[in-house]
């Protein structure tokens, strides 16, 4: 059947209809140029929030965080501020104003206005704030300015049972399918939950801890692309894996040769971001650096580093995670100098 410019022939009604097939998307960044390959970030950071670098609770400060989230759209920052049991969220048009707690807050517990050690999160295009609240074996789910959360996964005790969660420290929502995935560092396994049956399906890894391609060692942060292919941070193998939807096993894409400090080698990756155009930056935690890994390359390039307990604004103490804005800035979150920096990409390096 023929139809008018514009239709398509629909066999399951027998009309013409308007073309509602999605466009192919490229996950694998094929012959898509990188504007992002020459870029560099400035060496020294803007201290957002922990100036000076000490442990409190009052909106200026943090205390022990492990994760970042950068909400691109909204110009919103929010930490998982793991030592005072909440999530804080940060405009970032008004640098250096207090952070708001948007989850917790109300002392460690297992009450639903309460978290307990909050080591991950995300947040979604509603501003739905999703917690891992890790000594609670559970996901939290707050909605925009609610005061208290609802559990969406696990909450079943801690354990190995595809109902329950050993030790969440990674979250990552697929915004097309709502999936939730969820990094389960104790029970070596990523797993995407099932709402309707209380459980989840193990994505990648096989729960048993190991070094193979269909194993993971204790795997921290993820990222999941559009094509829900999830990229871990395979901390005790020391490299980060791509898996792709339905494969029984991950593909290294950084690291992956021994813990070290080289180039090539990462050592204790806790978080891994990826960019639109496929670049892979890793939390390199126990090296206190970032690195840009470009897609199919088997080497990094630093573009922030530090090495330990040094006073300046550019050194580091334990970066735990990282985040990216819409622009390519970079975020990143120290657990042991209880503070959030922001490095802008220098003005003309990128190549676009």
């Amino acid at each position: 059947m023929k139809c008018p410019a514009g239709l398509v022939w629909n066999q399951q009604i027998m009309v013409c209809d308007w073309n509602t097939s999605k466009p192919t998307i490229n996950c694998d960044h094929e012959n898509q140029r990188n504007c992002r390959e020459t870029t560099q970030w400035a060496t020294k950071g803007i201290p957002l929030v922990g100036r000076d670098r000490e442990f409190g609770y009052d909106g200026f400060h943090l205390g022990s965080p492990f994760s970042v989230y950068v909400d691109r759209e909204r110009s919103n920052v929010y930490v998982a501020d793991t030592g005072n049991h909440r999530v804080q969220k940060f405009n970032l048009k008004v640098i250096g104003s207090a952070g708001i707690t948007v989850a917790g807050g109300n002392k460690p517990g297992n009450g639903s206005n309460q978290l307990n050690m909050p080591w991950a999160i995300y947040v979604d295009k509603n501003e739905n704030v999703y917690v891992a609240d890790t000594d609670n074996s559970r996901i939290q789910m707050w909605a925009k300015d609610a005061t208290s959360g609802v559990t969406v996964a696990g909450g079943n005790g801690k354990g190995k049972g595809l109902n329950q969660i050993g030790a969440c420290q990674g979250i990552f929502v697929h915004e097309e399918t709502n999936a939730l995935y969820i990094s389960d560092f104790y029970n070596d396994r990523i797993v995407k939950w099932i709402p309707e049956k209380g459980e989840g399906v193990i994505v990648a890894g096989t729960g048993v801890g190991g070094s193979a391609a269909n194993q993971l060692s204790g795997p921290r942060g993820i990222f999941v692309d559009e094509c829900e292919t999830i990229y871990i941070a395979d901390l005790w193998n020391n490299r980060i894996q791509k898996w792709k939807k339905d494969a029984i096993e991950g593909i290294t894409v950084a690291g992956g040769n021994g813990q070290g400090s080289g180039v090539n080698q990462l050592s204790s990756p806790w978080d891994v971001e990826i960019d639109q155009y496929g670049n892979i930056y890793v939390a390199d935690t126990d090296n206190n650096r970032v690195l840009k890994w470009a897609p199919g390359a088997t080497s990094g390039v630093v573009i922030a580093d530090g090495n330990g307990w040094l006073t300046d604004s550019n050194k580091f103490s334990g970066v735990y995670s990282i985040g990216l804005d819409k622009e390519g800035n970079l975020f990143v979150v120290e657990k042991n100098s209880h503070r959030l920096q922001q490095f802008n990409i220098m003005s003309g390096t990128n190549n676009c």
